[in-house]
């Protein structure tokens, strides 16, 4: 939700989390910035914050993906086990 404030013009973004017996799942989605065309060519961003993201699912034995959705906007995907590694 940081980064959503930090490095969107949205003004909301979806939550879902949904728990199932070996992992939850999350995506967090917010909308395209106002006046901007979708890109679903646009480069993977690369930073911190998603890094530091993903080395923590990874710790966890799960995984992360985050870039741009194809309807526009960016999207956070993260898979995290409910039991250790």
């Amino acid at each position: 939700m940081t980064n959503v404030t930090r490095h969107s013009a949205a003004a909301t973004a979806r939550v879902s989390v949904d728990y199932r017996p070996a992992a939850v799942h999350l995506e967090i989605r917010n909308p395209p910035a106002p006046g901007r065309s979708p890109s679903p060519d646009a480069p993977q961003p690369v930073g911190s914050g998603i890094r530091g993201m993903r080395e923590r699912a990874e710790a966890l034995g799960g995984e992360l993906t985050a870039g741009p959705s194809p309807e526009g906007g960016f999207r956070v995907q993260a898979r995290l086990p409910t039991e250790g590694p």
